[in-house]
């Protein structure tokens, strides 16, 4: 959350209607639709930026499979889920077959998010990252539509958020460049953007390790 001076009760209420907000918007459809589905299967996910893993929770009743979070902010006393604490730009991560990264390239420079991407090749061979995209559709659309029946601490950080995207064209300059600097063989990447601008969906996987 951009709110930094936010109580520990407030940040619960606030992770919790992000939560709803995100499914509500179709965010966490999205993600889910990302996900093997049966006869394809995985085994870990990883969810970076997770707050309190409420995402994480979905993929674990759904799928069956061990989850784990990673977050620069220190896990609740009573998480539902396992949280790691730490950097996701330059400290190691947990392996997983697949890592989420779901509205957090925003909070990060250009540097960071190639970073980002680049530090997750070398725990899990696919990265599902999914962000806003910084255009005045969404911007009015969120002032609105979704605004209006959020607190003021989701409404001031969804407001900010879309301010601090990144631009379809920017996203998929970083995306290249970090590929392009990178140790790993690319397997395929895919770069989305929803309609009216609501959100861009980059999926990498990366050839095995030899």
């Amino acid at each position: 959350m951009d709110a930094e001076d936010a109580s520990d009760d407030d940040l619960a209420e606030s992770y919790r209607v992000l939560q709803l907000t995100h499914r509500w918007l179709g965010n966490t459809a999205a993600v889910l639709r990302l996900l093997p589905h049966p006869p394809l299967t995985f085994k870990r996910a990883l969810d970076i930026g997770c707050g309190h893993g409420g995402l994480l929770l979905e993929i674990r009743k759904r799928f069956n499979v061990d989850v784990i979070g990673f977050d620069l902010r220190p896990p609740p006393a009573q998480s539902v889920v396992p949280i790691l604490s730490g950097n996701a730009v330059s400290d190691a991560l947990p392996e997983a077959d697949v890592a989420i990264c779901v509205m957090m390239a925003h909070h990060l420079s250009e540097a960071e998010l190639a970073g980002l991407i680049g530090n997750v090749s070398r725990s899990c061979p696919r990265l599902i990252l999914l962000d806003l995209v910084r255009h005045r559709v969404p911007l009015w659309l969120f002032r609105l539509f979704v605004a209006p029946f959020l607190g003021r601490i989701n409404a001031l950080d969804g407001e900010t958020s879309v301010r601090r995207a990144y631009t379809e064209v920017e996203m998929r300059e970083i995306v290249a460049g970090a590929l392009r600097d990178g140790d790993r063989p690319v397997k395929s990447l895919r770069h989305t953007v929803a309609p009216l601008w609501t959100r861009q969906v980059v999926d990498i996987s990366w050839e095995p390790w030899v």
